[in-house]
Order: C-alpha cells, then sequence, then structure tokens
C-alpha cells in the first residue's frame, strides 16, 4: 500500500511532463519542494540503512553523514543558493564553463559524474540489505527487483514529481524513525541510560570513535560534496526565485541532522541488547521484531521508498550532466533529449547493479563518503572562487584546480601516505587556486 501510494503520487504529478520539468521542475519549485529535492536526494541508504548499520558496529561516528549533509546545505543555503538560481542555467558544469570554459566544466563534470555514480552504488547495497531478509531470492535477482522499482519511480515524471515525492517521503521517514525510538525506549522501561552501561564509551560514544582524522574527512566529504553534486544544485536551479533557493537549503539543513540520531539510536538499542546479526541487517531486523506483521511491513515499505527515491534522484542528476554537459549541449536541445536522459538512466542504473552485487558486504557509509569527497575534490574550490568571487581565478589555474584535486582523491591511496584521500585532493587543488589568484593579483598589480 505505501509503494503504492508513492507511486501513484508520482505518477500524477508527473503527467505531461516536458524536458525542463522533467530536469527542472518548470523551475516553479517552492521551498518546501526545494527541500524536498535535497532530502529526497540526501537521505536513503546511506541515511537509513547505512547509519543504523555503522551505528550498530561503531556508534555515534554514524552521525556524519546526517550531521555533514546538514551543515552542507547550511552553506549551501546562505552562501551559494541565491547566486546560483541567479545564473539562471542547469548544470553545475554549465556554471563553471561560463566562468572558466570547457576545460575546467568536463574536469569538473567527471568528477561529479565518478562520485555520483560511487553513491547509486551505495543506494542499491542498502536497497539489497532491506530486499535479502524479505525476498528469498539470490542477489543479482534482488538488485534487478530494486533497478526496475527506481526506474518506476524516476520515469514517473522526473524532478517535477521527485519534489513532491521528496516532501511526503521526509514525512514519512520522520514518523517511522520516531515510532522506533519510541519502541525501544519503552523495552527498555524509559531509561535510555541502559545503552550506555552496557557498552564502553569509545568508539560507540564518539563521533571520532573511529579516529579524528576519519571522522573529520567523513564531515568534510558530505559538505563538499553537497555543494558539487549535480542533484543538489538541481533542486536549487529548479527553484522560482533566488530567495526561495535559499530558503529551501536552509529548511533542508534543520531536517536532515535529527534524522540520523535517530537511526543512531536503533543501532545503539540493537547491540547493547546483545543482539547478534549482520550489521547492514539491523534496520530490517528491528523492524521486523518489534512491529506487528502489517504495520513492520508498512514501515518496511516506507525505508525502501527512501532508498529508491535517493538512488532515482542521484541517478537523474548523471543523466542530467551526461546529456546536457557532453551528449546535447543546452542551446541544441529538442524533444531527443528527454530520450536521451531516461536512456542514460537504464546505464547508470544497471550499471550500478552489477557492480553492487559484487560488493554486498560492503559499508554503506563508507562507499558514500567516497563518493562525496571525488565529487568535491574536482570541484569545490573552483565553484566557490566563482560564486563568491568572479573573474579573480584564472580559466587556466580553475583548470589544474579541478584536475589536480579529482587526480590526486583517486590516486592518494596509492602513496600509502597517512593523510585522508580528500585532504590531498582538496589541499592539491586549493593551491592551484591560492597560486592562480596569486599570479591574477600580480598580473593586475
Amino acid at each position: 500500500m505505501v509503494i503504492l501510494f508513492f507511486a501513484l503520487l508520482g505518477a500524477n504529478t508527473g503527467k505531461g511532463v516536458q524536458n525542463e520539468d522533467y530536469c527542472l521542475a518548470g523551475r516553479k519549485s517552492s521551498v518546501i519542494s526545494v527541500s524536498g529535492i535535497l532530502l529526497g536526494a540526501l537521505v536513503g541508504g546511506a541515511s537509513t540503512v547505512g547509519t543504523v548499520q555503522m551505528a550498530y558496529s561503531y556508534g555515534l561516528s554514524a552521525w556524519w553523514f546526517t550531521l555533514g549533509g546538514g551543515i552542507g546545505c547550511l552553506v549551501l543555503g546562505l552562501f551559494f543558493a541565491a547566486p546560483l538560481r541567479a545564473s539562471g542555467l542547469q548544470t553545475i558544469t554549465q556554471f563553471l564553463a561560463e566562468k572558466y570554459g570547457s576545460k575546467t566544466a568536463k574536469v569538473s563534470m567527471w568528477a561529479s559524474v565518478i562520485g555520483t555514480f560511487i553513491s547509486v552504488i551505495a543506494q542499491f547495497l542498502a536497497g539489497a540489505a532491506l530486499l535479502k531478509g524479505i525476498v528469498p531470492i539470490n542477489d543479482w535477482a534482488i538488485m534487478l527487483i530494486f533497478s526496475l522499482a527506481i526506474l518506476a519511480f524516476i520515469f514517473l515524471g522526473g524532478l517535477k514529481s521527485y519534489s513532491k515525492i521528496g516532501v511526503y517521503k521526509i514525512v514519512f521517514l520522520y514518523g517511522i524513525l520516531f515510532l522506533c525510538f519510541i519502541v525501544s525506549l519503552r523495552e527498555l522501561g524509559w531509561d535510555y541510560l541502559k545503552v550506555t552501561k552496557n557498552l564502553p564509551s569509545k568508539p560507540f560514544f564518539s563521533l571520532f570513535g573511529l579516529g579524528v582524522g576519519k571522522g573529520l574527512s567523513a564531515g568534510t566529504s558530505l559538505v563538499v560534496g553537497v555543494l558539487c553534486t549535480q542533484i543538489y544544485i538541481q533542486a536549487v536551479f529548479s527553484s522560482s526565485s533566488p530567495k526561495t533557493a535559499k530558503n529551501g537549503a536552509l529548511l533542508a539543513a534543520f531536517l536532515m541532522p535529527p534524522l540520523g540520531l535517530l537511526g543512531i539510536w536503533i543501532g545503539l538499542y540493537l547491540r547493547s541488547s546483545g543482539v547478534d546479526i549482520s550489521p547492514s541487517e539491523a534496520l530490517s531486523f528491528f523492524i521486523h521484531n518489534h512491529f506487528p506483521p502489517f504495520l513492520a511491513g508498512a514501515i518496511w515499505a516506507g525505508i525502501l521508498i527512501t532508498v529508491i527515491g535517493t538512488a532515482a534522484g542521484l541517478a537523474l542528476g548523471m543523466a542530467t550532466n551526461l546529456v546536457s554537459d557532453f551528449l546535447i549541449p543546452a542551446r541544441r536541445q529538442g524533444a531527443n533529449a528527454l530520450w536521451l536522459n531516461r536512456l542514460m538512466i537504464l546505464v547508470v542504473i544497471f550499471g550500478a547493479a552489477a557492480i553492487a552485487a559484487l560488493g554486498k558486504a560492503s559499508m554503506i557509509l563508507e562507499w558514500s563518503y567516497l563518493s562525496m569527497g571525488l565529487r568535491g575534490a574536482g570541484t569545490f574550490f573552483p565553484l566557490v572562487i566563482g560564486i563568491l568571487k568572479p573573474g579573480l581565478l584564472p580559466p587556466r589555474w580553475a583548470f589544474w584546480s579541478s584536475s589536480l584535486g579529482l587526480s590526486t582523491t583517486l590516486f592518494w591511496p596509492l602513496t600509502g601516505l597517512p593523510l585522508k584521500p580528500l585532504f590531498a585532493g582538496l589541499g592539491a587543488s586549493a593551491l592551484a587556486s591560492m597560486i592562480g589568484l596569486f599570479m591574477n593579483s600580480i598580473k593586475k598589480g
């Protein structure tokens, strides 16, 4: 019933969709709709299944995804949403091309595409963890079922339907996780301190339980990833005005972090109770062992919708990049662009399904952090400078900033050095940007 409700909602909203509706919701999104798109794409498998999985294994360290995502939305709203919307463009790549030329834009596009693809894989891992305890079939069949669900979700209407579905999805998810919190608290006799008594303070009750470097890297990857990912910026471009874009991002920043805390509580509760299960199945286990069958089915379906919706949003962002920035420039797009967008989504979804089937034992949040870091390392500094100080960074140095950021992040693990790949990549990108700014100041001086 829950899945059918969201399917009918998307179908009704997506009637008569055209290409701009499909990619940008007709540039008519309200504050609620902008927030719905942002949260719909951010809050998925990593924020639910992945957060409970990591909390069961390591505790409060699992908060970095939703905390960092909230901070990223805050920065987006305060500094970047309004100027990006005022540009009237469709993609981050178009913005960078306008500021620095096509070379920098292409590097940024591929950084975004590679990073986003990894995040889609993470959603498949989360979806498989949810389906595994329900559907008694092999991993490849599960991936096929999940692929078809994502395709049905997004083909109903693209961003036009995605914004409305995202709003309902977040309301539903808040209700589900809060209900899980109340049920677990009641079973503890309303004594939440029992959880703290049964678990060691480290790693379970420290944001840096996995190490300071790993924690900061995780949080930083979310902040820069939010600012450099097509689907999140697509939410800004879809808004009805710059002010609407700003307020929508700020609302998302307020709503995201508490969701993570609710998920962390579930993981900690299960671990403190002595339950011995595969961490990836922790959320499914809680739902099916603490609720009557009918209610458990509805809750399970609601969680599955969040994962499907996030995968759909990320795939839509990738398709928009590939079509608008690589295959058909925006100025030459016509009726064929809509079908090409859908074809690219097919390629993305089935490619991610195949890779996820081979890496099913992975920690979901680790894939998500890697994804966000790759997106940010090749885009962050040129984008920020282009928005806040347009004209100051020469195109040649913007290209080097993007190229060094992406390549350093990709190949840093081969060096064996202790610095996290994201920090190495951002450092290389920042250095190139600083040299460019310095050279430009000398030239003008």
